[in-house]
């Protein structure tokens, strides 16, 4: 799947097979006696999947689509859980991360990759409940950790807690701040007066052109960013701008640098901001406030990029001076 092209209505093949096959296991059933025919009923399953994954719900399976349907291919419980190479990912990894930090056992961010965080925490539980201690999420492990979370009526998972503590206790300003800035499409215009700009402030930029979104999360969580700012340049009239966000998890800090980033460039481009938390696989394997701009019509944009960059660098003074959005009493 990993090298699996973008698949649209009217495509035919192989690839088609497969994409009805992971949208079955996910639960969208197409029923079609042409599985290999990419027809208007798998374009509304591929919809349909799209908008409750948080992706853009264009009907097109691309990388980010078959990403996600590769993580929603386990549920939690149907297999064993453990740190390998390469490392397991999924939905149910996610959901092991989730169970483990509402308990107080600190796995990391929630990214759905089981890594060395993942392994430790999961032993910290084993430790802690009596039982072998392997750092493997077997049966045990996880009825075990199913019964004390329903028992305790667990609260708000680690990760949530701890980035909020830290982005509360970091007020240094730009200076020396780790910022990764992301051009995620075929035009690396903004990207780069964005990271310009932030230089400008003081910043330690690193700048990235790639269309994958594991990709640029890969190089910021390498970087040790402190902060992650992707920019796509798109063809319709929109100024949006996503944070990670599940059902059961919320990052703080990317909510809060989305608005800041709307209040700032709606005006620029004189459009209304959306702010909407999601996760796509660049937002989900950052392990940093993350925040995607897509920005548009693309043939206003490049003429706009230095403005658009001021935009931003001032979004990022007001984030960095109260990066959770609460008030400040003096």
């Amino acid at each position: 799947m990993a090298d699996a092209p973008t698949l649209r209505r009217g495509d035919a093949g192989d690839h088609v097979v497969e994409l009805h096959t992971q949208l079955t296991i996910a639960g969208y059933l197409v029923e079609s006696i042409h599985l290999d025919r990419f027809g208007e009923e798998t374009e509304r399953a591929v919809i349909a999947f799209q908008r409750r994954r948080g992706l853009d719900a264009s009907g097109e399976v691309d990388s980010d689509t078959w990403s996600s349907l590769a993580d929603a291919a386990h549920d939690f419980g149907e297999r064993l859980l453990c740190r390998k190479t390469p490392m397991m990912r999924g939905d149910d990894v996610a959901e092991l991360q989730l169970l483990l930090g509402s308990l107080g056992f600190d796995a990391g961010w929630i990214d759905g990759i089981f890594g060395a965080g993942t392994e430790s925490a999961v032993a910290d539980f084993q430790r802690n409940a009596g039982l072998p201690v392997d750092g493997v999420a077997g049966p045990t492990t996880m009825s075990t950790l199913m019964r004390l979370r329903l028992s305790a009526n667990a609260a708000r998972p680690v990760a949530a807690v701890r980035e909020r503590l830290l982005l509360e206790n970091d007020r240094r300003g730009l200076v020396g701040r780790r910022v990764v800035v992301g051009d995620l499409g075929v035009s690396p215009t903004v990207a780069g007066s964005v990271g310009s700009a932030l230089r400008k402030e003081g910043a330690r930029v690193l700048l990235m052109h790639h269309r994958d979104g594991s990709t640029h999360a890969r190089a910021a969580n390498q970087f040790d960013a402190e902060v992650y700012l992707g920019v796509s340049v798109v063809t319709e009239p929109l100024v949006s701008a996503s944070f990670y966000e599940t059902d059961a998890f919320s990052s703080h800090g990317g909510r809060h640098l989305a608005a800041c980033a709307i209040d700032n460039l709606r005006s620029v481009l004189n459009l209304d901001g959306v702010v909407d938390g999601r996760a796509t696989p660049l937002l989900r394997e950052t392990r940093m406030p993350a925040v995607h701009l897509r920005l548009g019509p693309e043939g206003d944009i490049a003429p706009l990029a230095d403005t658009i960059a001021q935009a931003v660098a001032s979004t990022m003074r007001t984030w960095v001076e109260n990066p959770v959005g609460e008030r400040i009493t003096t």
